[in-house]
């Protein structure tokens, strides 16, 4: 058994906290606001149902980020992708060289980001280590009440330097037993995550139904049409991916991957590996669809994309549609190279960044 840290109490947060303490390990939780933490206690731990059933109670529940890291074996990040800056400035003030630090999921350039927070502060900086998706597919019910879909059966993983991947994956085996499978670096596992290319299209192009908060399953939005959109959007993504030097898993392969669904039409596809779940679609212009998935994915993405000459008219088309739906500048506001600290870096330098962090 050991000491696990899990940074935010959201779908993903609660899940790997409450299965970390049904398996006996010593689990603490991180959450800027302690009002989060009341509906914990009041049922006395969180319930998990599903795939996986039972209470599991954290040992600590804390909004002191110090406490909640102090020599712990692993560190989990599952808070939103907008909250990443600034968790990393503060992770990188506390975290040892000797801990790991795990964010799942991650975005592309979380990891980088971690890193560069240590090189600024002078530190030598932990085990970073990124994982494209959650190993959970999970949503919160009711007040520490989660729904556990599926527990999926392989996802990448790389780390920070990408030389200590299987070191990552073999420290995390008697948390979340073999799961991990290692990916080529942390560009590779950044560019892998498929939310974007699953959430974007279906969630603007079914527009109407969420601001009428229809709260439709996410699925059944997708039409033949809107599937050869999403295709599209991932072919992009893909062909960034090639410029690059990397190796990114396509939206189909990750739902061959994370659910055993290989067979049928795209529509088909879908359904067999998100049909189950049902979860709903957005239902206002704050859901995370909106504020993570295309700020801290389809921009950056861009930003990169557009720095080393690959051209990517439809991200771009879905970010400008989406700023004006939504009233906001997400290529002003969103995740950039800049802001990463690689304005004007080529490939080699991207590359090298993102495979042995900022030094």
């Amino acid at each position: 058994m050991g000491t696990i840290t899990v940074i935010g109490a959201g779908n993903v947060g609660q899940t790997v906290a409450g299965h970390m303490a049904l398996l006996g390990h010593s689990v603490r939780m991180f959450s800027r606001w302690d009002k989060e933490f009341q509906p914990i206690r009041d049922r006395g731990g969180i319930e998990l149902f599903g795939e996986i059933n039972g209470i599991g109670l954290p040992d600590l529940l804390t909004t002191d980020i110090g406490i909640a890291t102090e020599s712990a074996d692993v560190v989990v990040v599952a808070a939103p992708a907008f909250a990443h800056p600034s968790l990393s400035e503060s992770l990188a003030s506390t975290l040892e060289p000797d801990q790991l630090v795990v964010f799942q999921p991650t975005v592309l350039g979380s990891g980088v980001e971690l890193s560069r927070h240590f090189a600024l502060l002078d530190r030598q900086p932990c085990l970073i280590a990124e994982s494209a998706t959650s190993l959970y597919t999970c949503r919160l019910k009711e007040p520490a009440k989660v729904y556990v879909g599926a527990v999926k059966d392989s996802i990448g993983i790389s780390s920070i330097p990408n030389s200590r991947t299987q070191q990552v994956i073999s420290r995390l085996v008697p948390f979340f037993g073999e799961h991990y499978s290692p990916a080529a670096d942390s560009l590779a596992v950044g560019l892998s995550n498929s939310n974007p290319i699953y959430h974007v299209p279906p969630a603007v192009l079914n527009f109407k139904t969420v601001e009428d908060a229809d709260r439709l399953p996410q699925h059944e939005l997708v039409t033949p049409r809107i599937a050869e959109a999403i295709d599209a959007l991932d072919q992009e993504r893909l062909s960034l991916s090639t410029v690059l030097q990397t190796q990114t898993t396509g939206f189909w392969q990750f739902l061959d991957d994370a659910y055993g669904v290989s067979e049928g039409s795209f529509v088909d596809r879908v359904v067999q590996g998100y049909g189950r779940q049902a979860f709903p679609e957005p239902d206002s212009l704050t859901h995370r669809y909106f504020t993570e998935d295309i700020p801290f994915g389809l921009v950056i993405w861009s930003s990169i994309a557009r720095q080393i000459g690959v051209p990517m008219p439809l991200t771009d088309g879905f970010i400008s549609i989406s700023s004006v739906l939504c009233g906001v500048d997400f290529s002003a506001t969103g995740r950039t190279a800049a802001s990463l600290g690689l304005a004007d870096a080529e490939v080699d330098d991207i590359l090298d960044v993102f495979r042995n962090g900022v030094r």
